[in-house]
């Protein structure tokens, strides 16, 4: 059974962020809540709206444009501007490529019975930290000075941040399905 409490919401709808909050143009993370036998498990991951083979087209597309003006222009004499065409292509090809790191990010907290299991993603870091139900915290709160929630985990001196990228509605959402689930674990 497949619960989707993804709330995507445009930018018109989000409110501008302030110090610490993450101000991302228009969709954020997409968070899917799944039961299984086990247990239950939420995982958050960013939206990606190119593909892999949607960002080759890109650059395919975007370096024979930029080097068929710059093949025009150093015809005409204007031979300077092929080194800055291949600098533009280098950045583009850099930008992408750290695009692509990045597409297979995702937070997955995963509640079965005596287990808490958080799993975090970020490029080529990945960290995971388990709590055990009973004890682990869940806290809803707002840092002086800032105009976003955080959602933590906490147990036993140890502290997880969990939805940071989330919006917060997404985030109130989750700590209301977490609330629910850690009581009953």
């Amino acid at each position: 059974m497949l619960l989707l409490l993804s709330r995507y919401l445009d930018l018109r709808q989000v409110q501008p962020g302030g110090a610490g909050c993450p101000v991302i143009r228009g969709r954020l993370m997409s968070l899917v809540a799944a039961q299984t036998l086990a247990g239950r498990t939420w995982v958050a991951r960013p939206n990606h709206s190119l593909s892999v083979a949607g960002r080759k087209r890109l650059f395919l597309f975007t370096a024979v444009v930029s080097g068929g003006i710059a093949c025009v222009f150093s015809f005409f004499g204007a031979w300077p501007v092929i080194p800055f065409a291949g600098l533009e292509l280098a950045f583009l090809w850099w930008a992408l490529r750290r695009t692509e790191s990045a597409a297979d990010d995702f937070e997955r907290i995963t509640l079965e019975s005596g287990q808490l299991t958080i799993e975090t993603r970020r490029g080529t870091q990945v960290e995971r930290h388990e709590f055990q139900p009973y004890w682990a915290h869940l806290q809803y709160v707002k840092p002086p000075g800032q105009n976003c929630h955080r959602l933590l985990i906490r147990s036993h001196g140890k502290e997880v941040e969990v939805g940071s990228l989330l919006t917060e509605e997404q985030k109130m959402a989750l700590a209301e399905e977490l609330k629910q689930n850690l009581g009953a674990a």
